[in-house]
Parts: structure tokens; sequence; C-alpha cells
């Protein structure tokens, strides 16, 4: 597992690997646990609330942590294309949309954090 979180943080997956499964499925999958609690957070235990406050904070790290992967690997994916003079467009747009993805969450959770 340990080799696979470093593999990842290094951006040694595909570009297609880190941004789709690392940055679009992943994140769906960790939202599950507190999604009812983000759909009705008036009706909640305080133990889930708890719960769900702390999840939120891990959720931000891991999000990064799956950001900063994907990005490495756009950033080599384009240096690769480089090499071999071919067209590196991808790599760019997945840069460009992680980085507006990044601003997004940074965004929801000083929301958050202000209500």
């Amino acid at each position: 597992m340990m080799k696979i979180i470093i593999k990842y943080w290094n951006g040694r997956f595909s570009l297609a690997q880190s941004y789709w499964i690392g940055c679009v499925l992943m994140p769906v999958g960790l939202i599950i646990p507190i999604r009812p609690a983000l759909d009705d957070v008036e009706n909640i235990s305080e133990g889930y609330a708890l719960f769900t406050i702390v999840y939120c904070g891990l959720l931000f790290f891991a999000y990064t942590f799956l950001i900063i992967g994907a990005f490495k690997s756009a950033t080599i994916y384009i240096k690769n294309k480089k090499k071999k003079k071919q067209g590196s467009a991808w790599g760019r747009v997945a840069q460009v949309a992680l980085v507006l993805g990044a601003l997004g969450i940074v965004v929801e959770y000083l929301k958050t954090l202000a209500s």
C-alpha cells in the first residue's frame, strides 16, 4: 500500500489514472460516508456531526494529496510528450483543471468555515 501511495505522490501513475481515478472517482467515493450529513445538517446526531467535522478535515488533506499527485503526473506527461516531440495539450488542460478544482475546494471549505 505504501508503494502505491509513494508512486501516486511522485506522479508515477499515468495521467489518465491519476486524473480520472485519483481526482474524479476517489473523491466521489470518499464523500460517501458524510453525504447524509451534507444533505440534512439539521437532523444528525452529535456523534455523527463530530465524525463529519473530523472527516472533512481529513478529506481536505486527502484532496490535497490527490491533486498534487495528479499535477505531478501531468507534469511528467508534458515532459515525456515534449521529448517525443508530440503535443502535450492534455497535460496542460489537466493542470488547469486541477488548479481550478483545488481553488474550488478551498473556496468551499472557507465558505463552510465562515457559516
